[in-house]
């Protein structure tokens, strides 16, 4: 480990118990990571100085100096894109894996003799994609009446769902604090957002070789959503950005810039109209928690030849698509709304105990402004941590309503699928999946041949799925948003 980089950290923080944190961490972890990359064993010493702390300000300042000098750094490796960023993952893998992130990273590492940092984080690659949350089948359950609930357009809380279970209250709470704290399950707010002034926008890239590594760079705004790397696919690029109508020609310029500026070679832009959301456990088996990296684990182990025949024969009446329209008119919304309305919309679950808590409200002001939200939001079940490391991607230029619904009923028993449909005619399904994700291009191609515009493509793993609305640029007064001068990353282009 870096001494010199801890010994920085030392002097300045203001912890009095540092010093003996400190002493712990050379006793009990240096010996056993002298063998290892300097840069993880540093990492891990963060983490584990992270585990010992208790004040959330030194947790804080931690963290702010973590990210400093461990940035975020994007590896390509033969199974994918794999984002290094220890002081996010590594501190969420630590928690779900009750404290041990640091002994199970250690016992992979420590099998091979001079690893480098890409074979190192090979492993940690592994570490991270098949570290899996076991669900129980009452678990399950909770899922499935939490999906069938918000179909009707009801909030839950634990008394609904112990009523419609008929298992005690105190238990729905001790499962849904197990679902929340470990399979990062979330009941979250897709934003309607012409309600409050502002579109969303999909973009696909397919970048120039020189310019690959650099596209991110070009899309750094407050109102960019997330930028996913399909790595060797055509579309290299998946671009989310919600933007104010009025700047839909500024952002086709800018595109249209980059392509003239040989950035990108090719690029397709639309809004988004409608969303739909399934969540599907079919192929869910249920096990014990395993051990890191063993053959037998719980999950989505999907029999594609079982998922053949099903489709090829089976009677798809019922589609159990959640869909939603972006549609409806401007709501007047004032700034408290609009963190309200980012920190509500990250669990609908939330108290107003905790929302009152993180803007500094009273509980009667909480409840009104979250009352006032509650109508601008799309409820939708997130789940990860359960296997679903990879995504699958399916781009349509054109494609209509009907083939649209027979796509989603071919895709229904698949575990995690999402629907976004644009303003011209176009889709793209991207479908969250544990295993043979190539195969779910086949088995399309057999159930539904007429289907033959679709471009099939492979994901990385999308970050900041909870970007906060950019507030910072709504006009409280005139109820209006506005864009940085520089609208993305620079105007400057070689």
């Amino acid at each position: 480990m870096s001494q010199q980089l801890f010994e920085n950290f030392e002097s300045i923080s203001s912890s009095s118990n540092l010093r003996n944190i400190f002493e712990e961490m050379k006793k009990n972890l240096l010996s056993r990571v002298k063998t290892i990359n300097t840069r993880i064993a540093a990492d891990l010493g963060f983490l584990y100085i992270f585990q010992q702390l208790d004040n959330d300000l030194d947790k804080e300042e931690l963290l702010k100096f973590w990210r400093l000098n461990s940035p975020h750094q994007v590896i390509q490796l033969p199974m994918g894109e794999f984002h290094y960023r220890p002081y996010v993952d590594f501190i969420s893998l630590d928690k779900i894996m009750n404290g041990l992130y640091i002994d199970n990273a250690l016992e992979q590492l420590l099998k091979f003799d001079n690893l480098s940092f890409y074979e190192s984080c090979a492993i940690l690659s592994d570490l991270e994609r098949y570290y899996i949350v076991p669900l129980s089948e009452m678990d399950v359950k909770i899922i499935e009446a939490v999906k069938e609930i918000i179909k009707e357009k009801t909030f839950f809380n634990n008394d609904i769902l112990s009523k419609k279970l008929n298992v005690r209250s105190n238990y729905i709470s001790r499962r849904m604090g197990y679902l929340r704290n470990n399979a990062y399950f979330r009941v979250t707010g897709t934003v309607n957002f012409p309600k409050i002034g502002l579109q969303q926008y999909l973009i696909l890239i397919e970048s120039s070789l020189k310019y690959r590594d650099k596209i991110p760079e070009y899309f750094v705004s407050p109102f960019t959503r997330t930028i996913r790397r399909c790595p060797n696919q055509r579309f290299d690029y998946f671009v989310s950005l919600t933007l104010p109508k009025y700047l839909e020609k500024s952002l086709f310029d800018y595109l249209a810039k980059l392509s003239d500026n040989k950035i990108v070679r090719c690029f397709y832009c639309d809004e988004v109209s409608s969303i739909s959301n399934n969540l599907n456990f079919s192929y869910y088996s249920y096990s014990k928690r395993p051990t890191v990296m063993t053959s037998t684990k719980p999950g989505f182990y999907i029999d594609w030849f079982k998922e053949r025949i099903l489709t090829m024969n089976a009677d798809q009446s019922e589609n159990s698509f959640h869909k939603f329209k972006f549609n409806g008119n401007k709501t007047t919304l004032s700034l408290t709304d609009l963190k309200v309305l980012t920190l509500f919309r990250r669990d609908l679950d939330s108290s107003v105990r905790t929302i009152s808590k993180r803007i500094s409200l009273t509980w009667d002001e909480a409840k009104e402004h979250m009352d006032r939200v509650k109508d601008l939001f799309f409820p939708m079940i997130l789940l990860y941590y359960t296997g679903l490391n990879q995504t699958a991607l399916l781009f349509f230029e054109k494609i209509t309503p009907e083939q649209l619904t027979s796509l989603e009923k071919v895709l229904t028993r698949m575990p995690q699928t999402f629907t976004y449909t644009f303003r011209n005619g176009g889709a793209i399904v991207t479908v969250d999946l544990m295993n043979g994700a190539h195969r779910l291009n086949d088995l399309i191609c057999e159930t539904i041949p007429e289907l033959k515009s679709a471009q099939f493509s492979l994901a990385s793993k999308t970050s900041g799925i909870f970007r906060s609305i950019p507030y910072k640029f709504y006009n409280e007064t005139n109820g209006s948003w506005f864009f940085p001068e520089d609208f993305f990353l620079s105007k400057d282009f070689e």
